[in-house]
């Protein structure tokens, strides 16, 4: 056999080595859309990341809480992770800081851990009944959903109505 030959032999198993490893296109879509999809799309908790602004408290049973424009309470939600292994979430009531972690799964379950924990200064009335409400609504938060630039999280007895702040 000549060099050539021999060459070629090997450029030609080569070739029907990477075909059979590597599959073709074909193969590679043959995965699916939602495969693909998956990979693409930000899991739950990530698409959490980032500040968000009260806009409203929907209590279901009519008394809404509706912030004033000097005292927006806003969570600021974290990828980073506490010793616990949950994420950490800072921000403020409207009043007073609100520091702890919390838990989201692709479920849309969420939890907020650590309490969340909250300084203590005082405010005006309307604001600190606002900051009470919303407190509670962290505390018994159930599930959650995103909605574009909108966060909702559903507290059983009512809803926390909160829009992405742009960064």
């Amino acid at each position: 056999m000549t060099k050539s030959a021999i060459r070629d032999l090997g450029l030609l198993s080569l070739a029907l080595f990477f075909t059979a490893c590597g599959g073709s296109e074909e193969s590679n879509d043959a995965a699916g859309p939602s495969e693909a999809a998956a990979v693409e799309q930000p899991t739950s908790a990530e698409s959490l990341v980032g500040e968000w602004r009260l806009v409203e408290i929907d209590m279901g049973d009519g008394e809404d809480f509706v912030p004033s424009a000097d005292a927006i309470p806003m969570l600021n939600f974290t990828a980073e992770a506490n010793p616990t292994g949950s994420r950490i979430l800072n921000g403020s009531g409207g009043c007073n800081r609100v520091m702890g972690g919390y838990d989201a799964g692709s479920t849309g379950r969420i939890t907020f851990t650590n309490g969340p924990a909250m300084t203590m200064m005082a405010c005006p009335e309307p604001v600190m009944r606002l900051e009470q409400v919303f407190m509670m609504g962290l505390e018994a938060a159930r599930t959650y959903e995103i909605a574009g630039d909108r966060l909702s999280i559903d507290f059983g007895g009512g809803t926390l109505l909160m829009e992405r702040v742009e960064g």
